[in-house]
């Protein structure tokens, strides 16, 4: 039991979990709240803050998730930044943990992330303000509204530089770490926020509390980033800022950022564009369901994700074998979360929220199944896309670009027609048209792997779970 125990404090998977878990848990116990405490409008402003900062992040351009992999790729033992082909060349890594590598990626990632904070401060100031305009209108306590948004732009910019921190841990495989202590600062968050429903309910002070705990994650994962490895991190030289090192830096960073724009870039602005058009009520429905839609993307990908510096690591050794293995597992796990959460979903969301007294209803039953379409195809593609990106070879700037160009197409065409179903038949139609199965093909060849073999241990099983929900929603309807 105690080994048990030790295994499950020490996987990053369990940890991730945890954390994910946590944050998840403000869909159980803050979200009831805010849909009784807070009338319709108010809801509709505060998940559209998030959609917001959301696409905010896109200001990031792809160099959080790059810093990752290669610093993850440097204590693997690469001797630089590389693009690892479908084996990995003995001359390009050392086979021991290269620290002045680290080090110079870090020097980088700190003047980088004071350009990236300030990018993001003035993205939210000015386009965030615009696309709040009309809703906050609708509100009754409008300044109050507006002091909330400034105190999240402030804390956010906080957040963003902050980022140098948790790329570093992430980088260096201490995903453990910073996931247990993550779901303590969580749960801390989270019944501050039930503190405040209850006691003092209002969008200002419910948005400054989320703000207290944005910044004091910072300071949080600062310390943990001083701690980990004997405190090498404040032994690092000062490396001068290089223009040639950072070339290699932005040639996948960018691809990332066009990547993260044309995916998650445009889920989230459909919240901003429907706000502009659609009722108080609608609009609530709408970025309710994306938003728990996508906590429970966030909890299903813990067994995948967690796992992608480890697997970075796997591939620069060259251990193919392995990397296939764990994938599939980390694939399988994932993809079988994710479909069992928006089963239970589909079935028990609508009766849950009218026990709730809620001010605002669950997503209709078509809308919530092509969601759930939608995003398990891009949960197949992304996963993917992940696993060919250990290779450190971009290539999700083409895949995400097309996809999201059809998406567009595909959902202006729709809007007029199907109003917001628009935007998942779109997101489906620009995943299966492209995004997924490029990035499924690029890669399989890397790992010199055929499709079947590859998804009868990872796809098969929960694509067969899906297939059955399918059905039983299309019986319904008929």
């Amino acid at each position: 039991m105690k080994n048990l125990f030790k295994r499950a404090w020490e996987s990053p998977t369990i940890t991730t979990w945890f954390s994910y878990f946590a944050k998840s848990g403000s869909l159980l116990f803050v979200l009831p709240l805010v849909l009784t405490q807070f009338q319709t409008e108010e809801v509709a402003v505060w998940y559209l803050f998030a959609s917001i900062i959301s696409m905010g992040g896109l200001a990031d351009f792809g160099f959080s998730s790059t810093f990752i992999r290669l610093i993850a790729m440097a204590l693997g033992g690469a001797r630089d930044v590389l693009v690892i082909k479908k084996h990995a060349n003995p001359q390009s890594n050392t086979g021991a943990e290269n620290w002045e590598l680290v080090s110079k990626l870090f020097s980088t990632m700190k003047v980088i992330y004071i350009a990236v904070a300030s990018t993001a401060f003035i993205c939210l100031a000015i386009f965030g303000t615009l696309a709040l305009k009309r809703p906050i209108s609708q509100v009754n306590d409008q300044q109050f509204a507006w002091l909330a948004w400034g105190i999240l732009i402030a804390a956010t910019t906080v957040d963003f530089y902050g980022k140098i921190y948790s790329n570093y841990l992430e980088g260096l495989f201490k995903i453990a770490l910073v996931r247990r202590v993550e779901t303590v600062f969580k749960v801390l968050n989270i019944l501050s926020n039930i503190g405040v429903l209850l006691y003092s309910p209002s969008l200002l002070n419910l948005v400054a509390v989320n703000s207290f705990w944005i910044v004091t994650n910072t300071v949080r994962n600062r310390m943990l980033a001083v701690r980990v490895y004997d405190g090498k991190l404040s032994k690092f030289a000062n490396h001068p800022f290089e223009l040639s090192f950072f070339k290699k830096v932005w040639k996948p960073a960018w691809r990332g950022g066009i990547s993260g724009l044309m995916s998650n870039g445009l889920t989230n602005l459909t919240g901003v564009l429907y706000a502009q058009m659609a009722s108080s009520e609608m609009l609530a429905s709408y970025l309710l369901a994306l938003r728990i839609i996508t906590e429970v993307k966030r909890v299903s990908n813990a067994p995948f994700y967690s796992k992608i510096p480890f697997l970075v690591r796997t591939r620069a050794k060259g251990q193919i074998d392995k990397l296939i293995t764990d994938a599939q597992k980390g694939m399988l796990l994932s993809y079988l979360v994710f479909v069992l959460f928006v089963i239970l979903l589909a079935f028990l969301g609508r009766p849950l929220l009218t026990i709730l007294n809620s001010n605002v209803e669950f997503a209709d039953p078509l809308l919530w199944f092509l969601l759930s379409i939608a995003f398990l195809a891009h949960r197949y593609g992304a996963m993917h896309m992940q696993l060919y990106l250990t290779t450190n070879h971009v290539i999700s700037h083409i895949a995400d670009g097309i996809s999201g160009f059809i998406f567009i197409v595909s959902s202006s065409l729709l809007l007029n027609w199907v109003g917001v179903y628009a935007f998942p038949l779109g997101m489906l139609t620009g995943y299966l048209g492209f995004y997924s199965w490029m990035a499924a093909k690029y890669s399989l060849e890397s790992m010199n792997i055929g499709f079947w073999e590859f998804e009868k241990k990872a796809l098969a099983p929960p694509l067969l779970l899906m297939t059955i929900y399918v059905l039983i929603f299309l019986y319904i309807c008929a």
